[in-house]
Parts: C-alpha cells; sequence; structure tokens
C-alpha cells in the first residue's frame, strides 16, 4: 500500500472515529444524573394568617447616662397574599403595638414581605431590602440594599455568620426557647473586633437577625452607639457618649 493510501485510510478512520466518540461522550453525559439537595425556604415563608407576637427592649444613652425604656409587645400578622408589579408573590403584613398584654393592638405600621426559591425580600417604609438569600451557607455574603436607592451609597453588605444551629431565646420572665436549627445574619465585620460590625474607636453598629426553620424570624437585635461628643476625647466602649439598642424576642406565634 502506497504512503498516500495509507493516509486517505487514516483520515477516513478518523472521520469515522471522532463521530463515534462524540456520540459516546453524549451519551455517557446523558446517562449522568446529578442529585442537589433541595433548597430550605422554611426560614422566612409567611402564610396568610399567620402571626408573631415579639417582646421588645429599648434603651437610650445620652450624654453618658444609660436610660431603660419601658418594655412593649410588636405583633406581624399575614393580611394578605398578592402579585406585585413585577409579578412575584408577596404579602402584607400589617405590624400592631401594645405596652402591655392587657392592652388592645394598635396598627404601628405595614411590610411587605416577598418570599421566593433564591431571596426574601423585605419592604418597610417604601425601601426594600434583601433579608435572605438561598440556599444559607456559612460565610456568604450579599448586598441588603441591592433593590433600594441607598445601594450606591451604602451597600449594607450582610452575611451568614451561623448556619444551621441551635439558638436559645429568654423572654424578659425568663421563659427560655430553644429552636433546633437556624441561620443568623449580620452586617460584615469591617475592623478586627469579636463580633462587631461597622466599628472604629468612636462609633459602633450592629445588626443581627436570627431565623428558624419553620418558623422565622424569632430574634432581632440592633445596636448603635456613639464613644464621644465632638472634639477630642478618649473613647470607652464600656460608656456610649450616645446610643441606642433595641431588641426583639419572639415569646409567641401561630395562626
Amino acid at each position: 500500500m502506497s504512503a498516500k493510501s495509507v493516509v486517505i485510510s487514516g483520515l477516513r478512520a478518523r472521520r469515522w472515529l471522532v463521530p463515534a466518540l462524540l456520540t459516546l461522550a453524549v451519551a455517557g453525559c446523558q446517562n449522568e444524573t446529578e442529585t442537589l439537595e433541595p433548597t430550605d425556604t422554611s426560614y422566612y415563608q409567611p402564610e396568610v394568617g399567620q402571626f408573631r407576637i415579639y417582646e421588645v427592649s429599648d434603651t437610650l444613652w445620652n450624654n453618658y447616662v444609660r436610660q431603660p425604656q419601658p418594655r412593649f409587645q410588636f405583633r406581624e400578622r399575614v393580611e394578605e397574599k398578592f402579585t406585585d408589579a413585577s409579578g412575584r408573590t408577596a404579602y402584607r403584613v400589617v405590624r400592631a403595638r401594645r405596652n402591655s398584654p392587657t392592652d388592645a393592638w394598635r396598627d404601628d405600621s405595614v411590610l411587605v414581605v416577598s418570599p421566593s426559591a433564591t431571596n426574601v425580600l423585605v419592604t418597610r417604609n417604601n425601601r426594600r431590602t434583601v433579608e435572605l438569600v438561598y440556599p444559607v451557607r456559612t460565610g456568604y455574603y450579599w448586598n441588603g440594599n441591592a433593590f433600594n436607592e441607598q445601594n450606591p451609597v451604602d451597600k449594607a453588605d450582610f452575611h451568614y455568620k451561623q448556619v444551621e444551629a441551635p439558638f436559645t431565646t429568654t423572654s424578659a420572665a425568663g421563659q427560655a426557647t430553644t429552636y433546633p436549627k437556624t441561620v443568623t445574619t449580620g452586617l460584615r465585620e469591617t475592623d478586627a473586633e469579636d463580633g462587631g460590625e461597622y466599628i472604629n474607636a468612636f462609633y459602633y453598629f450592629r445588626n443581627r437577625q436570627v431565623y428558624a426553620a419553620g418558623v422565622g424570624p424569632v430574634y432581632r437585635s440592633r445596636r448603635r452607639f456613639i464613644y464621644c461628643p465632638p472634639g477630642n476625647c478618649v473613647p470607652d466602649p464600656t460608656r456610649p457618649f450616645t446610643g441606642s439598642t433595641r431588641t426583639e424576642v419572639l415569646i409567641e406565634s401561630g395562626r
């Protein structure tokens, strides 16, 4: 056989072999299946008629003086399910307040909660924020202000601090409730400080929220301190010049 005939035979063989290999490869890919864990979106899944009652504790600081405020309660009740302008399912949540368990509820504000398979959006005072992203995973962070006018000014990066961990709340009466599976969100630390967010020698701000699987938000905490008055001073984190804290603890829920 001539060299030319060998080359032609080799080319013909390749023309047959390459499609055959591709066919085998495609068949192999078609037979492979990837099993994905289902995304747990029960951390904040509203239902019409659902309600949650929170015990609220406020404390103010003014000119280095700590001023505890009277406790009160918030109730969040899901009143309506609807489709928003973007075609997304949303829930209207009415927040009511009472100063003591014997007082009547008085409507305070309205929230709109929009859950989906990828995130949970909450609108307060006409400002939409990203409360959660799915699937939850340790260390993942996102821009809480991605869908509002604050985005160019303050990205408000949140992240998951604890994922699928138990969390225990304690009411003012000492009643402890443990939730076996929760996620905790918070602002990303900007300085090396144990658990702090947006902190420097003169200013501190923290925002934490805890969501329990199958329950929803069970704990919220916000702290904002200014350690020094305008001018020269030596900041002392144990003695704020001005500031405020608010803690909301779930004490009852149902339908």
